[in-house]
């Protein structure tokens, strides 16, 4: 893998390749449009910065966004997908707006402010994950803020096993009061803090 990862990033610096992303078309737009305006937000699973970079653009002039990802390094040391990420980042001009963390998302609580107006969680999609993440972030959601979980519904052409992170939105997220569900856009659900 390192040497596929190797050369894409040496085809994305010279823009003969493009950044990967897990997210549809569909679930980027609905991202950006859920973000716009925003002063402040959280993304859990930077990858390549894809979404990172959307959210930015969305957000409020001022805004600032926190990208918390741990960007776990290969045997050389190096963590190619990071490097992709901040190259994207710049590419896109919104490097001032944003603010990585590189560590695990329960590590980086601390490292975010109090409250923010949109969170869009894609990290660890294991059950031990998403039940850390749920109740840390979910409390750092201001009143009418926008919660966005990925990975927590099924498209039917997907088949294959259920993640922990659906079974977790099923069992424990949908029931919680402090939300309201505003829509599911593919894996994504998007919910709104009461």
């Amino acid at each position: 893998m390192k040497g596929k990862s190797l050369l894409h990033l040496i085809k994305f610096t010279l823009g003969l390749d493009q950044t990967y992303t897990q997210t549809t078309l569909s679930e980027r737009e609905a991202l950006e449009k859920y973000a716009s305006g925003a002063s402040s937000a959280i993304e859990i699973g930077v990858f390549e910065g894809v979404i990172t970079a959307i959210l930015s653009r969305a957000l409020g002039k001022e805004g600032k966004i926190f990208g918390i990802d741990p960007f776990f390094k290969g045997k050389l040391g190096i963590c190619y997908h990071k490097a992709v990420a901040k190259l994207h980042i710049k590419r896109k001009g919104v490097r001032k707006k944003v603010h990585l963390v590189e560590k695990l998302s329960f590590d980086a609580a601390e490292d975010v402010p109090g409250e923010v107006d949109f969170i869009f969680i894609d990290g660890d999609h294991s059950w031990e994950g998403i039940s850390r993440d749920w109740p840390l972030f979910s409390a750092r959601l201001r009143p009418g803020g926008i919660m966005a979980l990925h990975d927590t519904s099924i498209i039917p052409a997907d088949g294959g096993t259920v993640q922990d992170s659906v079974r977790y939105y099923n069992e424990v997220i949908r029931h919680d009061h402090r939300f309201e569900w505003l829509e599911t856009v593919d894996r994504m659900n998007v919910l709104k803090r009461k």
